[in-house]
């Protein structure tokens, strides 16, 4: 896609001098590979019928090997469909990349931008596949902004011990769990303790 050649191999600033012909120029190569694919697809499918066609009222030989054309041209569409479910996410992802260029001034004033540019490329390219902007509303787009960058921003880092106690708290507050179930389970992980300690111990 010259992602990485557009972004200049994902350099610090890449965000700052990437523009936004740039980035309408890399969209209109994008969905020129979407309409050929499309055409691609719509062929396949129609040779899909041509071959289902021939096969009514053939004898079952015959309506095998037509059976396996089939298949081999419904596989070929499958793989063609991947790759236009990329496309189309990368060609929202673009779209939504020159919003945030349209957008430069008003995040470097809250101090968004700093914090989008120091995001990888794909990474940001990645993220942004997914989002759907509010049409003329900055301050829900903002949320979603914040939204993408909460991913690795706002990341605790939680051991496997703090999960299950988070876990236990989310099950009582969800009335899957009692609190005397909980206790229960607290418990045990005490004796775990114990016995762990224990086992240090004899290994020295």
């Amino acid at each position: 896609m010259g992602i990485r050649r557009l972004f200049g191999r994902g350099k610090k600033n890449w965000l700052d001098e990437v523009s936004v012909d740039e980035l309408q120029k890399e969209l209109m190569k994008i969905d020129n590979k979407i309409e050929v694919l499309s055409r691609r697809i719509k062929a396949l499918e129609e040779e899909k019928k041509k071959l289902f066609n021939q096969g009514i009222g053939k004898s079952n030989i015959e309506k095998m090997l037509l059976a396996e054309k089939i298949k081999d041209v419904d596989n070929e569409i499958k793989m063609l469909l991947r790759d236009y479910n990329r496309l189309m996410k990368l060609r929202r992802a673009m779209s939504n990349l020159i919003r945030l260029k349209k957008w430069e001034g008003r995040l470097k004033e809250t101090g968004i931008w700093n914090k989008l540019s120091n995001l990888a490329p794909e990474e940001l390219i990645n993220r942004l596949s997914d989002v759907k902007w509010t049409e003329d509303n900055f301050e829900k787009n903002l949320d979603q902004i914040n939204t993408i960058l909460g991913a690795e921003y706002a990341q605790v880092a939680v051991d496997s011990e703090t999960r299950e106690i988070f876990e236990l708290w989310d099950q009582v507050e969800k009335s899957e769990l009692t609190p005397e179930a909980v206790d229960e389970k607290l418990a045990v992980k005490a004796i775990d303790v114990e016995e762990s300690k224990e086992r240090e111990k004899e290994a020295h």
